[in-house]
This record gives structure tokens, sequence and C-alpha cells, in this order.
């Protein structure tokens, strides 16, 4: 059943953002009537979905490759979780994320040519695939949503440019795929922001004095930012749409801090660094190697720029949260 419900977007990215103004009369009708999820990123989302292999069921609701998929979290990521832990209904995920995603390849490249951007995602996997609302995949407006967590890599591949420009014209080919994913009869739609991801082993252990801390974790704030604007102008655009961010930036931010900050990351013991025999991954989600002073799932990082599974896990538990409200 269809309702208006009074509050329908939750913006809520970084200290000084404030929450966007309620929208009624949507096609939002409650987490626990979500049961189609469309998912679009980058490693910290793909679990090497292929649209051509096994389609999501009641029984198989990932579809392909076996749960939890190609993580790069050791374990479950916030897509496994949201679908198989903190699901409200029976949810069918078709995630369509790639490892090393941008935006767009045009404009940041991509580790290599083989990367499947968002832009390729929505392009040329999704509007021929899903698009026609086909039978194998019968969402509807209603019925599904639509997740981005897109920006880790445009950031990290682009950030010491300090080119405003650019960002205009990735944001500009965000805001487009927005649109060809609307057209579709998208209604429903959830946004991570980019974590602080400065504060990854990668830029961490830079020896510049805090240069890269300091100037990627502006960048990094920009970024949220544009984000938080792109948003609310999509919503001023379309009466009728659902918005909601996650600050995922905050939820990293806290518990790299203080990991008791969440039931699901209190057992994390490293939150600065990793271990080298654990960052190809391990035989199990909690391998203790003797070269390692702690076992694989109390390090924060697997390796120099990928989380472990603890804190997917409340990545996952927080966005159900703010989906319930």
């Amino acid at each position: 059943m269809i309702r208006s419900i009074p509050i329908v977007i939750a913006l809520s990215l970084a200290p000084g953002i404030l929450a966007a103004p309620s929208v009624k009369n949507t096609l939002w009708s409650g987490w626990e009537n979500v049961q189609h999820l469309f998912v679009f990123g980058d490693s910290y989302t793909q679990t090497g979905f292929d649209v051509d292999g096994p389609q999501p069921s009641p029984s198989n609701p990932l579809g392909n490759p076996p749960y939890p998929g190609w993580t790069s979290s050791n374990g479950p990521n916030w897509v496994d979780f949201l679908t198989t832990t903190y699901n409200a209904s029976t949810l069918l995920t078709y995630n369509l994320a790639y490892g090393g995603a941008t935006v767009d390849s045009a404009l940041v490249t991509p580790y290599a040519p083989t990367v499947i951007s968002m832009k390729e995602q929505v392009q040329s996997e999704f509007l021929p695939t899903y698009g026609s609302h086909p039978d194998f995949a019968p969402w509807t407006s209603s019925s599904s949503l639509f997740a981005f967590f897109i920006g880790i890599n445009d950031v990290g591949n682009s950030w010491w440019l300090n080119n405003n420009t650019l960002y205009d014209s990735i944001f500009s080919e965000y805001t487009a795929l927005l649109e060809d994913v609307y057209k579709t009869g998208a209604r429903n739609f959830l946004f991570l922001s980019v974590p602080p991801v400065n504060l990854a082993p990668l830029t961490l252990n830079q020896d510049d004095g805090g240069y890269a801390v300091e100037h990627e974790g502006i960048v990094i704030a920009d970024w949220n930012q544009r984000l938080t604007a792109m948003v609310a102008a999509f919503q001023a655009k379309h009466t009728g749409t659902t918005t909601f961010i996650h600050d995922t930036w905050g939820l990293y931010n806290r518990v790299i801090e203080e990991p008791k900050s969440y039931e699901q990351t209190a057992g994390l013991k490293n939150v600065t660094a990793y271990c080298d025999a654990y960052m190809n991954g391990t035989p199990d989600w909690y391998t203790k190697d003797a070269s390692c002073e702690y076992p694989v799932n109390e390090y924060l990082w697997l390796n120099s720029l990928h989380p472990t599974f603890p804190i997917h896990n409340a990545t996952a538990a927080s966005i159900a949260k703010l989906l319930s409200k």
C-alpha cells in the first residue's frame, strides 16, 4: 500500500549540515515494504554480481555469486548485511557495483581500463537489463530502493589536483545518471557519503607531515557537501521522490575515535594499521596469523584502503535505522 509520510528525507553528513525539509505524497511506504534493492558503487560495495548470472530470488536474495560474494571486507559487506541481516522484508538485491569504479572513467581514470564505472553500471547494465521492469525483476516504483555509494576513488585518484572544475563535471554527470534511473520509474534513493579514507593506512602512512591526511580530508568534505547539494536539488526538481543520505563519514569517524561507539565494532583493537599477512584476505573471517598481533576481524583495516567486515556490519545497521525512521 502506498501512503504518505510526514518526513521522507534524512540528511546527516557532517557537523553543520542540516536536514532537508520534509516532503509528502511520495512513493515511499517504509523500509519494511522495500522488496527490490539496486546498488551502484565501487569496491566498498561490490559482491561480484553478474547481471547475466542467476537472478535474486527469495531463496537466494543476492543472486550470484554465493554469499557473501567477492567483497573487499574479508567477509560480508554492507550490502550483504543489509540484505540478509537488517532487511525488514524479503529483499532481492541487484548489486552492480564494481571495484575501482569512479563516477565516469573519462573524468577520473580508474586503476585499470577494465573497471566498470558508475556511468557504465547505469547505462550498460541497469538500463538494458532492468530498466524495463522485466519479468525476472518485476520491481515497481514503490517496491524498490536505489542505493549509490561512490566517490572514494574519484577523491583518491584526483584530490591533489584541487580542481573544482573537475568536481563540477563529475557531479553534473552524477546528476545525469540519476535522471536516467529516475526515467525508468525509480523514486526512492539512498546515498552514502564518502568515509574518511584519508585516515586509512594508504594516506595515514605517507611521510609528508600530515599534508595528505589534511588535504584529502578537505576534498572529502567538499565531495560530501556537493553530494548534499545535488540530492537536495534533485529532490526539489522531482517532487514525489524520497531521498536519504547516510552519514557514512560520521560513522567511520566515530569508530576510528572509539570502536565501542557501535556494538558491531566494539571488538576492534587496531584502527590505524593493518597486518601484512591479512592484506589479500584470509581463510576465514576470524583468522589469527602468528605474525599479527590480533585476529583479522580485530583490525579496522584489512589492507591499505579497505576495511574489514565489522564496520560494514555497523554501516548496514545504521542504514536500516535511517530507513526505518
